[in-house]
């Protein structure tokens, strides 16, 4: 089962990521713990989980979002047991706000492939060839993963996309619980384009 890369780029954000792999249950787990700016040779020695008492290492600390992106997208290509375009990162803010950063990558469209349009919404995302940022409470991560991997793009691009900056707070953090309501039809509205 393909997993999301989670990255640590923050000393002090070490503790979030323990309570981050360890509030997964057994069928859920979604992460990846990367530690090595190296990775594993054969795609199986990434930790899903860690002891009480085991510590971690990784290189990524003090890494920017862009490096962290880069390996994710130079590694996804060499083991099919890495989630596509999709990355966490747990870094200082994390340790303030108990947030994860979640990002996604939209590409653009291939030589003659128009993009996709959602009627009144338009283009979504508007931005292509980029990663999208949301910033969430952790235990969404398995929804946001759902939603811009496996949902058919009908439905989650206007909840996501179309909707991104109502279902933000002033703290810039993504409301994943409300996304996924919208996204069961609680406002059939979103879905008339």
């Amino acid at each position: 089962m393909p997993r999301v890369l989670l990255f640590c780029t923050a000393e002090e954000a070490k503790p979030f990521v323990r309570r981050v792999l360890g509030n997964q249950t057994p069928e859920d787990k979604i992460f990846y713990l990367v530690e090595s700016r190296a990775g594993p040779s054969d795609g199986q020695g990434f930790k899903t989980e860690l002891n009480d008492d085991e510590t971690f290492e990784t290189d990524f600390i003090g890494a920017s979002e862009q490096d962290c992106q880069q390996w994710a997208v130079e590694k996804q290509s060499q083991h099919n047991i890495i989630e596509q375009d999709i990355i966490a990162i747990a870094d200082v803010r994390s340790v303030t706000d108990s947030t994860l950063l979640m990002q996604h990558y939209v590409h653009k469209e291939a030589d003659g492939e128009e993009p996709l349009q959602f009627g009144r919404y338009g283009v979504l995302p508007r931005e292509r060839d980029t990663w999208h940022d949301f910033r969430i409470d952790p235990s969404g991560a398995d929804n946001v993963l759902a939603a811009l991997e496996y949902v058919t793009f009908e439905v989650s691009y206007p909840v996501y996309f179309g909707h991104k900056e109502e279902l933000t707070d002033e703290h810039g953090v993504f409301d994943v619980a409300r996304a996924q309501r919208l996204m069961e039809d609680e406002d059939p509205s979103i879905f008339e384009f």
